[in-house]
Protein backbone atom coordinates (compact mmCIF):
# COMPACT_ATOMS: atom_id res chain seq x y z
CA UNK A 1 0.00 0.00 0.00
CA UNK A 2 1.31 3.58 -0.61
CA UNK A 3 2.62 5.52 2.30
CA UNK A 4 3.87 1.54 3.72
CA UNK A 5 6.64 1.54 5.70
CA UNK A 6 8.51 -0.84 3.79
CA UNK A 7 9.45 -3.50 6.94
CA UNK A 8 5.61 -3.42 6.92
CA UNK A 9 5.75 -4.20 3.15
CA UNK A 10 8.29 -7.26 3.53
CA UNK A 11 6.35 -8.66 6.57
CA UNK A 12 3.15 -8.80 4.70
CA UNK A 13 4.63 -10.33 1.99
CA UNK A 14 6.74 -12.90 3.61
CA UNK A 15 3.59 -13.90 5.69
CA UNK A 16 1.54 -14.07 2.30
CA UNK A 17 4.23 -16.16 0.54
CA UNK A 18 4.40 -18.74 3.74
CA UNK A 19 0.75 -18.84 3.85
CA UNK A 20 0.71 -19.61 -0.04
CA UNK A 21 3.60 -22.35 0.16
CA UNK A 22 1.66 -23.91 3.53
CA UNK A 23 -2.05 -23.94 1.50
CA UNK A 24 -0.04 -25.71 -1.37
CA UNK A 25 2.04 -28.25 0.87
CA UNK A 26 -1.91 -29.15 2.05
CA UNK A 27 -3.25 -29.77 -1.72
CA UNK A 28 0.06 -32.13 -2.50
CA UNK A 29 -0.96 -33.95 0.85
CA UNK A 30 -4.51 -34.42 0.18
CA UNK A 31 -4.79 -34.51 -3.66
CA UNK A 32 -1.41 -35.48 -4.77
CA UNK A 33 1.23 -32.90 -6.56
CA UNK A 34 -0.02 -33.91 -10.25
CA UNK A 35 -3.68 -33.32 -9.68
CA UNK A 36 -2.94 -30.12 -8.10
CA UNK A 37 -3.12 -26.34 -9.85
CA UNK A 38 -1.72 -23.19 -9.13
CA UNK A 39 -5.23 -21.96 -9.00
CA UNK A 40 -6.14 -24.66 -6.68
CA UNK A 41 -3.23 -23.14 -4.58
CA UNK A 42 -4.96 -19.57 -4.64
CA UNK A 43 -7.99 -21.05 -3.94
CA UNK A 44 -7.06 -22.53 -0.50
CA UNK A 45 -4.57 -19.80 0.24
CA UNK A 46 -7.61 -16.94 -0.08
CA UNK A 47 -5.86 -15.06 -2.84
CA UNK A 48 -6.11 -14.13 -6.13
CA UNK A 49 -3.95 -16.18 -9.04
CA UNK A 50 -2.28 -13.42 -10.11
CA UNK A 51 -1.10 -12.53 -6.76
CA UNK A 52 -0.34 -16.27 -6.07
CA UNK A 53 1.85 -16.30 -9.23
CA UNK A 54 3.71 -12.94 -8.15
CA UNK A 55 5.40 -14.97 -5.19
CA UNK A 56 5.53 -18.48 -6.74
CA UNK A 57 5.43 -18.85 -10.91
CA UNK A 58 4.90 -22.52 -10.57
CA UNK A 59 4.26 -25.37 -8.48
CA UNK A 60 8.18 -25.87 -8.68
CA UNK A 61 8.44 -22.95 -7.32
CA UNK A 62 7.01 -23.71 -4.31
CA UNK A 63 8.52 -27.18 -4.25
CA UNK A 64 11.78 -25.96 -3.93
CA UNK A 65 11.24 -23.27 -1.53
CA UNK A 66 9.89 -26.24 1.03
CA UNK A 67 13.58 -27.48 0.61
CA UNK A 68 15.23 -23.89 0.96
CA UNK A 69 13.07 -23.61 4.16
CA UNK A 70 14.10 -27.09 5.54
CA UNK A 71 17.83 -26.72 4.40
CA UNK A 72 17.92 -22.94 6.23
CA UNK A 73 16.34 -24.33 9.17
CA UNK A 74 18.84 -27.26 9.14
CA UNK A 75 21.09 -25.27 8.98
CA UNK A 76 20.69 -22.70 11.66
CA UNK A 77 20.30 -25.62 13.87
CA UNK A 78 23.61 -26.92 13.38
CA UNK A 79 24.94 -23.39 14.56
CA UNK A 80 24.88 -24.31 18.15
CA UNK A 81 24.85 -27.68 17.93
CA UNK A 82 26.81 -29.15 21.13
CA UNK A 83 30.46 -30.47 20.44
CA UNK A 84 29.98 -34.27 20.56
CA UNK A 85 31.83 -36.77 18.28
CA UNK A 86 30.87 -37.22 15.48
CA UNK A 87 28.68 -39.99 15.38
CA UNK A 88 26.36 -38.15 18.12
CA UNK A 89 26.40 -34.84 15.84
CA UNK A 90 25.38 -37.19 13.16
CA UNK A 91 22.83 -38.35 14.75
CA UNK A 92 21.46 -35.27 16.11
CA UNK A 93 21.35 -33.55 12.79
CA UNK A 94 19.18 -36.49 11.01
CA UNK A 95 17.00 -36.76 13.79
CA UNK A 96 16.31 -32.88 13.56
CA UNK A 97 15.71 -32.90 10.09
CA UNK A 98 13.21 -35.27 10.09
CA UNK A 99 11.67 -33.43 13.09
CA UNK A 100 11.38 -31.04 10.57
CA UNK A 101 9.94 -32.93 7.76
CA UNK A 102 7.71 -34.58 9.84
CA UNK A 103 4.61 -31.68 9.76
CA UNK A 104 5.01 -31.86 5.89
CA UNK A 105 5.17 -35.73 5.50
CA UNK A 106 2.37 -36.08 3.10
CA UNK A 107 3.15 -33.25 1.38
CA UNK A 108 6.75 -35.14 0.41
CA UNK A 109 5.52 -38.25 0.07
CA UNK A 110 3.13 -37.07 -2.75
CA UNK A 111 6.64 -35.28 -4.11
CA UNK A 112 8.38 -38.70 -4.44
CA UNK A 113 8.47 -39.35 -7.64
CA UNK A 114 8.65 -35.52 -8.66
CA UNK A 115 11.80 -35.15 -5.84
CA UNK A 116 13.52 -37.83 -7.29
CA UNK A 117 13.73 -37.18 -10.68
CA UNK A 118 16.71 -35.40 -11.52
CA UNK A 119 14.90 -33.65 -14.64
CA UNK A 120 12.28 -32.24 -12.83
CA UNK A 121 12.84 -28.58 -11.70
CA UNK A 122 11.36 -29.94 -8.52
CA UNK A 123 13.78 -32.42 -8.22
CA UNK A 124 16.54 -33.03 -5.53
CA UNK A 125 19.44 -34.13 -7.71
CA UNK A 126 18.71 -31.94 -10.14
CA UNK A 127 20.21 -28.41 -11.58
CA UNK A 128 17.89 -25.95 -9.62
CA UNK A 129 18.54 -27.48 -6.40
CA UNK A 130 22.15 -27.52 -7.04
CA UNK A 131 22.81 -24.59 -4.83
CA UNK A 132 20.89 -26.00 -1.86
CA UNK A 133 22.90 -29.38 -2.22
CA UNK A 134 25.96 -27.07 -1.75
CA UNK A 135 24.74 -25.67 1.19
CA UNK A 136 23.61 -28.51 3.11
CA UNK A 137 26.90 -30.52 2.13
CA UNK A 138 28.40 -27.16 3.73
CA UNK A 139 26.47 -27.54 6.64
CA UNK A 140 27.52 -31.32 7.18
CA UNK A 141 31.52 -30.33 6.76
CA UNK A 142 30.15 -27.82 10.12
CA UNK A 143 29.41 -30.22 11.80
CA UNK A 144 32.31 -32.96 11.15
CA UNK A 145 34.46 -29.54 12.06
CA UNK A 146 32.86 -28.79 15.28
CA UNK A 147 33.00 -32.24 16.43
CA UNK A 148 35.52 -33.13 19.32
CA UNK A 149 36.73 -35.97 17.84
CA UNK A 150 37.18 -34.38 14.49
CA UNK A 151 39.56 -36.20 11.64
CA UNK A 152 42.65 -34.73 10.23
CA UNK A 153 41.31 -31.41 8.09
CA UNK A 154 42.17 -33.64 4.68
CA UNK A 155 39.31 -36.23 5.59
CA UNK A 156 36.72 -33.45 6.50
CA UNK A 157 35.64 -33.00 2.81
CA UNK A 158 35.48 -36.18 1.95
CA UNK A 159 33.56 -36.96 4.82
CA UNK A 160 31.27 -34.61 4.73
CA UNK A 161 30.17 -35.08 1.33
CA UNK A 162 29.51 -39.22 2.57
CA UNK A 163 27.78 -38.16 5.47
CA UNK A 164 25.12 -36.22 3.35
CA UNK A 165 25.08 -38.57 1.42
CA UNK A 166 24.14 -40.67 4.14
CA UNK A 167 21.73 -38.41 5.14
CA UNK A 168 19.63 -38.33 2.01
CA UNK A 169 19.45 -41.84 2.17
CA UNK A 170 18.13 -41.88 5.83
CA UNK A 171 15.45 -39.26 4.28
CA UNK A 172 14.45 -41.68 1.58
CA UNK A 173 14.13 -44.79 4.47
CA UNK A 174 12.40 -42.32 6.28
CA UNK A 175 9.28 -41.22 3.47
CA UNK A 176 9.02 -44.94 2.83
CA UNK A 177 9.12 -46.54 6.39
CA UNK A 178 5.33 -47.15 7.77
CA UNK A 179 6.47 -48.93 11.02
CA UNK A 180 4.76 -47.64 14.21
CA UNK A 181 5.75 -43.93 14.80
CA UNK A 182 9.17 -44.80 12.34
CA UNK A 183 10.64 -47.25 14.64
CA UNK A 184 12.60 -48.60 11.76
CA UNK A 185 13.78 -44.94 10.58
CA UNK A 186 15.32 -44.39 14.47
CA UNK A 187 16.69 -48.40 14.91
CA UNK A 188 18.55 -47.31 11.43
CA UNK A 189 19.85 -44.15 11.97
CA UNK A 190 21.34 -45.44 15.67
CA UNK A 191 22.80 -48.13 13.46
CA UNK A 192 24.04 -45.71 11.42
CA UNK A 193 25.42 -43.65 14.05
CA UNK A 194 27.19 -47.35 15.96
CA UNK A 195 29.05 -48.01 12.76
CA UNK A 196 30.71 -44.50 12.59
CA UNK A 197 31.93 -44.77 15.91
CA UNK A 198 33.33 -48.58 14.71
CA UNK A 199 34.97 -47.00 11.28
CA UNK A 200 36.01 -43.62 12.81
CA UNK A 201 39.11 -45.17 14.53
CA UNK A 202 39.99 -47.03 11.03
CA UNK A 203 39.86 -43.36 9.27
CA UNK A 204 43.82 -42.56 9.37
CA UNK A 205 44.63 -45.99 8.17
CA UNK A 206 46.02 -45.05 3.98
CA UNK A 207 43.22 -48.06 2.43
CA UNK A 208 40.38 -46.48 4.51
CA UNK A 209 41.34 -43.01 4.01
CA UNK A 210 41.94 -43.92 -0.10
CA UNK A 211 38.84 -45.66 -0.17
CA UNK A 212 36.43 -42.65 1.51
CA UNK A 213 38.21 -40.44 -0.71
CA UNK A 214 37.24 -42.74 -4.00
CA UNK A 215 33.61 -42.88 -2.77
CA UNK A 216 33.34 -39.01 -2.21
CA UNK A 217 34.76 -38.58 -5.82
CA UNK A 218 31.80 -41.22 -7.52
CA UNK A 219 28.86 -39.19 -4.82
CA UNK A 220 30.58 -35.64 -5.14
CA UNK A 221 29.26 -33.86 -8.48
CA UNK A 222 25.47 -35.27 -7.13
CA UNK A 223 25.87 -34.01 -3.33
CA UNK A 224 27.30 -30.16 -4.11
CA UNK A 225 30.56 -31.39 -3.52
CA UNK A 226 32.07 -28.77 -5.93
CA UNK A 227 36.11 -29.82 -5.46
CA UNK A 228 37.28 -31.04 -8.81
CA UNK A 229 37.95 -35.17 -8.90
CA UNK A 230 39.79 -36.86 -11.23
CA UNK A 231 38.33 -39.91 -11.35
CA UNK A 232 37.42 -41.67 -14.67
CA UNK A 233 35.15 -45.14 -15.47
Amino acid sequence: MPGEPDGKRTRKGEQARQRILESALRLFGTQGYEETTMRDIATEAGYSPGLTYRYFASKEELVLGLYQNLCEELDEYTQNLPAHSLPERFHLCVSRQLELMAPHREALSALFGTALNPRSKAGVFGEETADIRCRARKTYLRIIQGAKDAPKESQCEDLATVLYGMHLAMVLFWLIDESEKGWRTRLLLAFLRDMLKLIQPLLWLPPVAQSLTRLAAILGPMLGDERPTTISP
